[in-house]
Formats: structure tokens, C-alpha cells, sequence
């Protein structure tokens, strides 16, 4: 009987030096979080599919900042859990794999301040994180301001979506055989400012790209299946060469008096006046009588205009066309209040001038020094 009694305790102290469970490895993530704001951490496994998250643990952060959490586990592939704080921070993602010993520091705050020692994939995460997440809340700064700063424009706002999808294509290019790229993928935090940048980030090829790199280092995960699904469903709107060069600016399309669409984009290469606006204004009409010496002189050579009414009847817009005999693109922007949004359009008129490179900026009006501008970008 007493043998029977001592193998019993030993095997169940076997079981707790193994992780508690037969199997498991003891895992623990723990670190320190100072000056953040927030007083509880709490850890939550993001479900396979990525729909939902459990919490599995939540600790009072201890009056140096510190915290720890200890868990079994015995998944023979990692897999995604996060750090959450409250409602007004933004969660930390780690990938956990059984036995990790996962350290976190953060001073201040803790998305944009963390470092992160014992999971390779997690240190990955928050070099995206850094790289990605810093000009989208530029972008988020620039969007509150646009209409309250006439400093802050859309063409800001582009450049600095463009910089994070940038940031997220050169990652997941660099990090194909990562789960760090799997995360990284499935963020669109750009594309929903600036609709129109929908399509010309990470493509089908790159979800095809780290679909095999997880198959190879990564055979058993889950995740694999997650991937095959997304792939399926992005098809029909991905573009899987991602041949399309988007230009540097805000592309705009609109239609001309025969209901022809004309992009802005589709005159990159030239020079182009970007030209806002309306038929009532004495000013705007003595202006185009001028710019037409201005474009007959310099079309020849790569000048292109693109002339964007303001009018609110879009009649009376034709009527002025026609009597002015317009001989570049002029289309109606009337209904289209996001177009003069995006280039900061406040008062009329405005023009911008957008050189062979896709550089904008202002365009002076005075047609001395308009030709002078005109002869240097070309």
C-alpha cells in the first residue's frame, strides 16, 4: 500500500514539473509596464480563425509595473494570444509556442514603447507594429484636422497611407516563412481612410507567398487552412501581379460634359495643372483665358490640364465649357464635395501643379509666374 501511495505522489509530481498536465510545457509571459495609465493586464487566445478571442487570464499590475502569467501547453504549433489593457489602449499580439518564457518592458505607452525577449515571432510583430502603426496615426491625425487646419490636405493624408502600406508590403516580402506575416496581412488600417488605395497593397501573390513559406516551416499550424480560405475569398478582388503603379497623389476620376470618366492618374508622366474652379466667378473665367495661351504654348511639350468645376448646376458648367471652348480635359466636380476635400479646396480658385515625378503643390495663379513653374517642371 505504502509503494501504491508513493508512486501516485511521485507521478503527480512528475505531471507538475511537466506543466500540470501530462504533455504540457509551462509557458509564462511576464514583464513590467510603467507610466502606461492602465492598472490591469489581462491574456487572451485569439481564436484560430481570428473571429473572436478568449481571455484566458487578467492580473492587477503590481506597484512596480510588474506582471506574469504561467500557463500548460502542449499545441506542437504556436499560436496568436494578446496583452489587453482597457477600452483606450490598443492590444499587444504575441505568438506563443509550449514552453515559451515571453518578457515584455513597456515605459509610457505600451503599443507604440514595448520590446518583447523570448519569441521571435512576437519581436516581429512589434517591428511591424512600429512600422506600420506610426504613419496610419499620422494618417488618423491628419484626417481629424482636414477640415478644422487648412495646412493638413488629402494629398498628406495619401502620402502617409502610402508610407504604411509601404511599410506593411516591404514586411510580409521580407518575413514570408513568419506567423508575424500572417498578422501582418490582415491589417487594412490605410485603405480605410483612403478607399481609393483599396487593391494596391499586399496582393493574392504575397498571401500565396507566406501560404507556402508557413507550409514549410510551419507544417502542422493552423493557420495554414486560414490562409487557403482568405486566398479563396480574395480572388475576385485582388490583383495577383499588383502590376498597377498607383501615383503619388490622390487619384480622382470624373466626367467630362459627353459623361466620358477622365482619371487624374491617367496624365502621370506629363505635367499637369490641377485646376479647381467655378463658372460664376469673374476670376476663374479670366483665368481660363489666359491658361489657354499658357497650354497651346507648352501641350506639345507634355502640359496637360485638368479643369475641375465647382458648380452647383451642372448645367450652367456645360453652358460656360462651350462658350469658352475649353481645349483641355474639363470635367464636373459639383456633386463631388470628397474631391475638393482631398486637395485641401477652400476657397476658389485653386490649382496645383503635379510634376513628371507625381510631386505636388501649389500653383500660382499670376500666368508670369505660372509659365515660369511650367517651364521648370518641364
Amino acid at each position: 500500500m505504502k509503494r501504491y501511495i508513493f508512486a501516485v505522489v511521485t507521478l503527480a509530481m512528475f505531471m507538475v514539473a511537466c506543466g500540470g498536465e501530462f504533455g504540457g510545457a509551462n509557458t509564462t509571459i511576464s514583464g513590467r509596464f510603467v507610466g502606461s495609465g492602465v492598472d490591469s493586464v489581462f491574456l487572451e487566445r485569439v481564436a484560430d480563425n481570428f473571429a473572436t478571442s478568449e481571455r484566458v487570464d487578467g492580473v492587477a499590475l503590481q506597484d512596480n509595473g510588474g506582471f506574469s502569467f504561467a500557463m500548460s501547453l502542449d499545441e506542437t504549433s504556436p499560436r496568436f494570444y494578446k496583452l489587453t489593457f482597457g477600452a483606450n489602449s490598443r492590444p499587444v499580439t504575441l505568438v506563443v509556442a509550449a514552453g515559451d518564457d515571453i518578457k515584455l518592458e513597456a515605459a509610457g505607452d505600451i503599443f507604440l514603447n514595448y520590446t518583447v525577449e523570448g519569441s521571435e515571432e512576437s519581436a516581429l510583430i512589434r517591428e511591424f507594429n512600429r512600422d506600420y502603426f506610426t504613419p496610419c496615426d499620422q494618417l488618423a491625425l491628419i484626417a481629424e484636422r482636414l477640415h478644422t487646419e487648412s495646412r493638413y490636405t488629402g494629398v498628406e493624408a495619401y502620402r502617409a497611407a502610402q508610407q504604411a502600406m509601404k511599410a506593411q508590403v516591404r514586411f510580409v516580402g521580407t518575413n514570408m516563412q513568419s506567423l508575424a506575416a500572417v498578422y501582418a496581412l490582415r491589417h487594412a488600417v490605410a485603405e480605410q481612410y483612403i478607399p481609393q488605395l483599396d487593391g494596391y497593397g499586399v496582393t493574392l501573390a504575397h498571401y500565396n507567398a507566406v501560404l507556402e513559406g508557413l507550409k514549410v516551416k510551419y507544417p502542422d499550424s493552423p493557420y495554414i487552412a486560414v490562409l487557403e480560405q482568405d486566398i479563396v475569398e480574395q480572388e475576385a478582388v485582388i490583383d495577383v501581379l499588383n502590376k498597377v503603379e498607383i501615383a503619388s497623389y490622390p487619384d480622382i476620376e470624373l466626367q467630362d460634359m459627353y459623361r466620358k470618366k477622365h482619371r487624374l492618374a491617367s496624365l502621370s508622366g506629363g505635367v499637369t495643372l490641377l485646376y479647381f474652379w467655378i463658372s460664376e466667378s469673374a476670376l476663374c473665367n479670366n483665368i481660363n483665358a489666359e491658361l489657354k495661351e499658357l497650354y497651346e504654348r507648352y501641350h506639345d511639350q507634355g502640359f496637360e490640364v485638368y479643369h475641375v468645376s465647382a458648380d452647383a448646376d451642372e448645367a450652367v458648367w456645360i453652358d460656360a465649357v462651350r462658350q469658352q471652348r475649353h481645349p483641355w480635359i474639363s470635367v464636373y466636380g459639383g456633386k463631388s464635395a470628397d474631391v475638393f476635400t482631398l486637395f485641401g479646396v477652400e476657397t476658389l480658385p485653386k490649382a496645383y501643379i503635379i510634376d513628371r515625378e507625381g510631386n505636388v503643390s501649389v500653383a500660382p495663379l499670376a500666368m508670369d509666374i505660372l509659365e515660369r513653374e511650367i517651364k521648370r517642371c518641364l
